[in-house]
Order: C-alpha cells, then structure tokens, then sequence
C-alpha cells in the first residue's frame, strides 16, 4: 500500500483483495476451454434474461464486433440461441438455454465452492463482514462513473 500513498489505503486494499481472490476463484473454474468473455455473456443473459447484441455488449464494455466470435461459439455450444423480440420482431434477441444456464450453475457452482471451503477457517464475523463487502463491492461494480454515487 505503500505504492500509492495518494490513495485512500481502504481503496488500495479492496483493489488489491478483489484482484487477488479474482485471480484465485478463475483458477477454479472447469477446464473446459470456455473462456471468460463467454461466461461473462452467460452471467448477464443469466441476470438481464434475452438481450441484444448491443445491449449485451454494452454490459460487457465491449463493442459488439468483439463479441461475434464469443456469441458464435457460444451457439454452437448451444448455450445461446437467437430469436425475434416480442415486441419488435425486426429485432433479434439472445437468450440463454437450458443447456447454457447448466454451464453458467457449473461454473459458479466450482467457483463458489472453493470458496465456501476457504471461507470454513474464518470466524463467523469474519464471513459475515466478507457477505457484507461482497455485496458492497457488487453495488460499486454497477456504477457507470462516480456521479452515480451521488
């Protein structure tokens, strides 16, 4: 922490923290050449239900070119399928299938487990004060910029 000192040291060290479990939580992922783009497009099909192609870009901070291979590889997989809107049939929708809510339960679930085994040899405030940041943290990543905070 000593790195930054013009930063506040409760930022540097929930940097730091969130990068560190991050790095370790990918290591416990299945192995099976999906890639983190290609959750990342489960998670927010998963959590928003059908989006576009720009819209689920748009959450992923990506322009929608750079998601063509991952949503091809993704349907070939058969995780994704494309379909018309409801509301406007010019429009085409990605949804998660069954198949790839199956994959997106998987990868959480190993992930979360590790960490619920990890999580064994803290004290229970200790849990309770990680629940509480886990959620605190989620809140921050939803922020677009700091004026949201506002």
């Amino acid at each position: 922490m000593e790195d930054f000192p013009e930063l506040p040291e409760a930022a540097v060290a929930a940097s730091i923290g969130a990068t560190n479990l991050a790095q370790r939580m990918r290591a416990e992922r299945p192995r099976d050449g999906t890639t983190l783009s290609m959750i990342s497009a489960l998670t927010h099909l998963g959590r928003e239900g059908p989006l576009t192609a720009g819209r689920l870009a748009a959450l992923q901070r990506a322009k929608p070119q750079t998601l063509t291979r991952t949503l091809a590889r993704l349907e070939e997989r058969g995780w994704i399928a494309r379909g018309p809107s409801d509301t406007d049939r010019r429009q085409v929708l990605l949804h998660l299938t069954e198949q790839g809510a199956a994959r997106l339960r998987e990868d959480v679930r190993s992930r979360t487990a590790w960490l619920a085994q990890a999580m064994e040899r803290l004290s229970p405030t200790e849990r309770e004060v990680l629940r509480i940041a886990g959620t605190l943290m989620a809140d921050l990543a939803t922020w677009d910029d700091i004026e949201d905070a506002r």
